[in-house]
This record gives C-alpha cells, structure tokens and sequence, in this order.
C-alpha cells in the first residue's frame, strides 16, 4: 500500500501472529509496516517514518524498553509516539517503560477497541507535532536568512541560536558560538558590566527591553561594529523570561560616514569664517580704500594702474565666492 496516503503503523513482535493479529485491527484505515525484532524495528522506524510505532517489550536480540530508548533519543525518530506492548502487567514495568521514552501501555491479548482507539489518538498528536514542527523549522529558516544579525540567548547568558548572516557579520563558523557566554565573546570588556546588569534586569522583568538602541559588537578578529540592537523576551510556561531574542543591524558604515560629513561640516564652517572674517573683509576693505584713490587720481598714468588693481581684487572675491560655493554643494552631494 506504498503511496495509499494513510498514516503508517509499524508493528514490532518476535511473533508473526500477533503481528497478523495487529494488522488485521488496523489495516482498514493505516499502511501497516512490519518488524519482527529490534534492529529491524531500528531500521524500519528510520527508513519508513511510521505516524505510530506497536513495540512488543519481550524480545530475544533487543528488548522493547532498549529499542524505545533508541528511538526517543535519535533526531529522525524522537517523536514518534510509542505503544508498547507486554503481557507483564507489574507497576515496576509501566514505570520502566516510561523510563524509556514510551508514550501508552496496552496489556496482552490485546484488546481491538482500545488498540484503535489509542492509534488513532496518537495519531492525532503526531500530526499536531509535525505542524508545530514544519512551523519551527520555517521560523528558523526565516531567522536564518534575515538580513539582519539575530541570536537567542538564555538566562544564562548562553547563546543558543545564531542566524547565518550573524555568523557572517562577526566573522565565525556555523556552530562556534553556540553555548558561548553572549558578553564575553560579543562585549567589548568595558562595556560587559553594564550590558549583564542591564540583561539581568530585563530576565527578572525589573525594566522593560529598550525597543532600540545603539551598541558595539565584538568581531573574532577582535574588530568593533556598531549595531542597532533591540530585544524580544520569550516566555515560558509559567510567564517567565526563559531567553531574549537579540537582533542587530550593521550600521558601522553609517556611522562612519556621519562622522565623515560631521567633519566636512566642521571644516566647512571653519572655512567660511575664515573667509568671512580672513579674507573677504580686507578685500573689501582694499577695494573701498582703492575706489577712493581711483576717485582722487587725476594722472591718466596711475588711473589705468589703478583699475588694474580694482580687476585683480574683484577676481580675488569672486574665486572666494566660488569656493565656497563648491564647499556648499560638496556637502550637500555627500549627504
């Protein structure tokens, strides 16, 4: 029935009849998949991905208890729901069987009503999980290809998620910040004390997260950037921050480039009184002192030397206009 649509059922036991008797209860509505000892369960759970899992716990290679604690504790297979399946019916086993990782009980012979039953509600919360899980994994493919630096940190200052372009942006490899203390690889020294005690008043909901806010990031290669940092609490069950999610956008460059035109501002104003008070008013100062000359002057000789004089400073105070003019627009281009 490959390809039927139905969720799969596998049915673990030593013995075919019982594995017979399990298919017969559920084959109407499940793809049923058969093992008939522990490695073959082993291989069939991770090749297969059945909805349910029917373990038998008495048999001769694995038993039940040891084949479920591989499975609850393998990424591929840790949450598929478990029945196991015993003729033992002593609280000593139940406990062990929880121990292991099992998720229901059902005693031998096996009754139909309530096998289906309990198939069928396991089945439900598989599907439920698979949702919650399809919507995690695209949350953190979203978190991972944001254009932005984002980690979680937990209340232990751990970090335990970094998205792709933060390990880009500082420099280190996919996994070599995870369970690292946040300030003191990503905190320049003087700076740490400040930021854990502002951490620890946001975990223990002392102060609100700042929306956003401006702060240096340490690089691997010891490199400051300058970030626009805000902060997220997560909440646990119980309505306490268990971590915060960090986000952070480079803006170095920025930066850099207001205090580049800062700068050129400066210089431009230092520049213009320089004219206004330098230049610009003793050349007018000449020039009236010149007209003056050029009205008293009766010599045809000196006249024409004169005027000469008046040209050159007139030239003089236009080159100080355009000057200034272009610093004027200079600074207005870079901005």
């Amino acid at each position: 029935m490959v390809g039927s649509g139905l969720d799969k059922v596998l049915v673990v036991d030593d013995e075919p009849a019982i594995v017979d008797l399990m298919e017969l209860y559920l084959k109407a509505d499940y793809e049923m998949i058969r093992a008939y000892n522990g490695k073959e369960a082993l291989e069939k759970a991770r090749s297969e991905k059945p909805s349910v899992i029917i373990l038998d716990v008495m048999m001769p290679d694995m038993n039940g208890y040891e084949v479920c604690k591989v499975l609850k504790t393998s990424v591929e297979t840790q949450f598929i729901p478990i029945i196991m399946v015993t003729a033992l019916s002593g609280k000593d086993e139940k406990i062990k069987g929880l121990e292991s990782g099992a998720d229901e009980f059902l005693s031998k012979p096996v009754n139909r009503l309530e096998l289906v039953t309990r198939v069928k509600s396991l089945t439900r919360i598989k599907h439920l999980q698979d949702r919650i899980l399809a919507e995690r994994n695209y949350a953190y493919q979203c978190i991972d290809v944001a254009g932005v630096l984002m980690l979680v940190v937990d209340r232990e200052q751990k970090i335990n998620l970094i998205n792709r372009t933060g390990n880009e942006v500082l420099g280190y490899d996919e996994f070599e910040l995870i369970g690292q203390n946040m300030f003191n690889v990503l905190v320049p020294q003087e700076e740490r004390t400040k930021e854990i005690e502002k951490f620890n008043d946001i975990i223990e909901k002392k102060v609100d997260p700042p929306h956003l806010y401006e702060r240096k990031i340490l690089k691997k290669d010891g490199g400051t950037i300058i970030v626009s940092w805000s902060e997220s609490p997560i909440y646990d069950n119980d309505g306490d921050i268990e971590a915060l999610i960090c986000s952070g956008k480079d803006i170095t460059e920025l930066r850099m480039k207001d205090d580049l035109l800062l700068n050129l501002n400066e210089m431009k104003e230092r520049f213009t009184d320089m004219l206004d008070q330098g230049l610009m008013g003793p050349v007018t100062e000449i020039q009236d002192h010149v007209r003056v000359l050029l009205e008293k002057e009766t010599e045809a000789e000196n006249i024409v030397y004169i005027e000469k004089i008046m040209q050159n400073i007139s030239h003089m105070t236009e080159t100080l206009k355009n000057t200034s003019a272009y610093l004027d627009q200079h600074l207005e281009d870079e901005i």
